[in-house]
């Protein structure tokens, strides 16, 4: 890693005329191991290529730097470190004029086949001279005409395997039957009906596959991110339902218990008052008894003297005052309590069946919850799981940021003939007159939308159906409109999808072939302002398309932007104000089919 000053950088390169020279090795990211490309600082001071940091930082849960490891609470804003990028440019110079020649060769690199002593780098091997050269011992294949004819190529090991054993000469073509590399008289004998081409043309077809293939391989990287992105998002989400609910039942279960706690109180209060109101008249009662008892004991004993007297005139004066009891005062109601209550078996019987129905619906919600949570094979889940994500994802989409668009007809094209709705845009093949502004596109065949956002997120849909060539997607409001100098990428704000000669490619520096199965027939925009994130979705499969990341809506580096990548200055950045941007197809005809904005209707995935 680079820390040396800048000022000391060019001091350092000014005496190499002192055979003091620097190593590659201080040029090299220590993620992909390779040369600085678009070299940028991050806040600990520690440079990595942009697109090796970006791609690191998409693949963690957390986001920190891979040197010292210092942790920063969100994704930093990357800059391109212009005074280091300057640097390496120097530098590159420098070793194309010659000072690459004094560099030995480090492990893995190609060595001059001619020095003596320490070997150096080489430039090129010969296929001729079958040799490799550095940039002193290349001289000669320049300068002299006997060297001229022979062919360079950039420098290889072990070049004998570059020559036909049969034959001793040079494989010079590409059996594409047997898949080697023969000699022209290999043509002749072994090779004589075989499919066979020069090594430079296989190379350079198999170079735009491997081209194509980093593409697919790149693009489904950004699929996977992405994808794992959402899950993670998904785990956050369905953790705090889970926290959320766990919460709902426990409430639930509570208010139950109190409840049932509740009415079991009420009901004991109950027995215990009106066990307490039967007790006291009981006890009442008893005590009217025991006073009777006492008189009629008294009567008893008082009759019991009138029955031994021998003196028949008492009797006769004593009897009538005795009088009999009466019958009020010997009959008393009492009606036992100890019989058991009548609604104490009902209420046992309602007890039992608010249990088996808790029961039940316990049972019912167990299941529902283990089918919820059902264990998939990891490789089945990675099947399904992609278009399974980008359904809830766009359904959620759909339904929270759907908006209404429509078309500005001040910044169309001459030639653009819109709806009266302003919902369909199509390409009338002429000029029509209409009033020159600022805002028109003069030359090129676009419209903007009348809705600008520089803010939040906002999803919009698009018909194609029938279109062979179209451009969609969002621009700066900055964006030139006069002249044919307008770049649809990124670095000059605009992040766009489009079809060209049947093939869809997302517009990035260089553009990305898409490989896609089916030709989208309506394809929806979604734009988050804040997170930096223009994605495209083919509506009809609920697939993802293409996503820009890390999309930059403020508008280019000015000179304080690049001041604060350096600690020097720092400010707000000024929000700009983007615009949906639409080219319909360039075939001619009031008949042909119309560019169309759809309403958005919210789909359950399938």
């Amino acid at each position: 890693m680079l820390t040396t000053s800048p000022l000391l950088f060019f001091s350092s390169l000014d005496m190499a005329s002192a055979n003091i020279s620097l190593s590659e090795e201080q040029f090299k990211c220590s993620i992909c191991l390779d040369v600085f490309t678009e070299p940028a600082s991050i806040p600990c001071g520690h440079n990595y290529c942009k697109a090796c940091i970006t791609g690191y930082w998409a693949l963690k849960d957390f986001n920190h730097c891979p040197m010292c490891n210092q942790m920063f609470d969100r994704i930093p804003e990357l800059c391109v470190n212009t005074e280091f990028r300057d640097m390496l440019a120097h530098f590159n110079r420098t070793r194309a004029a010659g000072d690459d020649g004094d560099l030995p060769a480090q492990p893995g690199e190609v060595p001059c086949d001619h020095c003596e002593g320490m070997k150096r780098k080489a430039l090129k091997s010969c296929l001729v001279c079958l040799a490799s050269y550095c940039n002193n011992h290349l001289q000669p294949h320049h300068t002299i005409k006997a060297y001229k004819w022979h062919k360079l190529i950039n420098p290889v090991e072990n070049l004998e395997n570059r020559v036909c054993k049969k034959h001793n000469k040079v494989t010079e073509f590409f059996c594409r039957k047997d898949q080697s590399c023969v000699c022209v008289s290999c043509l002749g004998d072994d090779h004589a009906m075989h499919d066979a081409v020069s090594v430079e043309e296989e190379l350079k077809e198999r170079k735009t596959k491997l081209k194509h293939l980093k593409t697919e391989v790149n693009q489904t990287l950004n699929n996977k991110c992405i994808i794992s992105n959402m899950i993670q998002k998904s785990m956050k989400e369905g953790r705090k339902e889970v926290e959320t609910t766990k919460a709902e039942i426990a409430k639930a279960f509570a208010a139950l218990v109190a409840t049932i706690e509740t009415e079991k109180v009420k009901l004991i209060e109950l027995l215990e008052e009106k066990q307490k109101g039967a007790e006291e008249q009981a006890e009442a009662l008893i005590r009217h008894l025991k006073l009777e008892i006492v008189q009629n004991h008294q009567m008893n004993t008082k009759l019991e003297e009138l029955s031994k007297t021998d003196d028949d005139f008492r009797l006769l004066w004593d009897l009538p005052s005795i009088t009999s009891p009466s019958p009020s005062t010997s009959k008393h109601c009492f009606i036992p309590t100890t019989k058991t209550l009548q609604h104490v078996e009902t209420m046992r019987n309602m007890v039992a069946k608010i249990e088996e129905m808790l029961s039940k619906h316990m049972g019912d919600l167990f299941g529902e919850v283990i089918l919820a949570v059902k264990e998939v094979p990891v490789e089945e889940l990675l099947d399904t799981q992609t278009q399974t994500v980008f359904d809830d994802e766009l359904g959620k989409i759909q339904k929270q940021y759907a908006i209404k668009v429509t078309l500005d007809p001040n910044t169309a094209h001459p030639s653009l003939i819109l709806s009266e709705d302003r919902k369909q845009v199509r390409d009338g093949g002429t000029k029509r007159t209409v009033p020159d502004n600022s805002a028109r596109f003069d030359t090129l065949h676009f419209v903007l939308g009348n809705e600008g956002f520089s803010s939040g997120k906002f999803y919009y849909e698009v018909r194609l159906q029938e279109q062979t060539g179209w451009e969609i997607g969002v621009t700066r409001e900055s964006i030139n409109k006069k002249g044919v100098n307008l770049s649809l990428s990124p670095e000059n704000g605009c992040w766009t999808l489009g079809s060209y000669w049947g093939h869809c490619q997302a517009n990035t520096n260089p553009p990305v072939i898409l490989a896609l199965s089916t030709k989208p027939q309506k394809v929806g925009v979604f734009v988050d302002y804040e997170g930096g994130l223009v994605s495209f979705y083919d509506v009809d499969t609920r697939a993802l398309i293409y996503s820009f990341t890390q999309c930059a809506f403020t508008g280019g580096a000015s000179l304080l932007s690049r001041l604060s990548s350096f600690g020097f200055y720092s400010s707000t950045p000024t929000k700009t104000t983007i615009y949906p941007i639409f080219r319909p197809s360039s075939e001619k005809g009031s008949d042909s089919t119309p560019l169309q904005i759809t309403p958005v209707r919210y789909t359950k995935g399938k």
